[in-house]
């Protein structure tokens, strides 16, 4: 039976940076690799909630990207 193993994690916090010419919404993100495996997402949630706060854009989204290895 295959197997998944975690190699990395990082997460995104995507911003409000306003909006385009035609009135879109546009986004700037800042992310941070190297996330421990163990991290809950009430920590990452608060680590973002915390960021967030000495920026001057309003934090619109929090994204975590897992990278797994299949093997067998």
């Amino acid at each position: 039976m295959a197997q998944v193993h975690l190699t990395s994690s990082r997460i995104s916090l995507i911003f409000d940076n306003g909006v385009n010419e035609n009135g879109k919404p546009v986004t700037k993100a800042k992310s941070f690799a190297n996330v421990a495996a163990s991290a809950t997402p009430d920590a990452i949630r608060q680590f973002a909630d915390a960021y967030a706060s000495l920026q001057q854009k309003a934090l619109v989204r929090v994204t975590r990207t897992d990278l797994n290895d299949i093997s067998e």
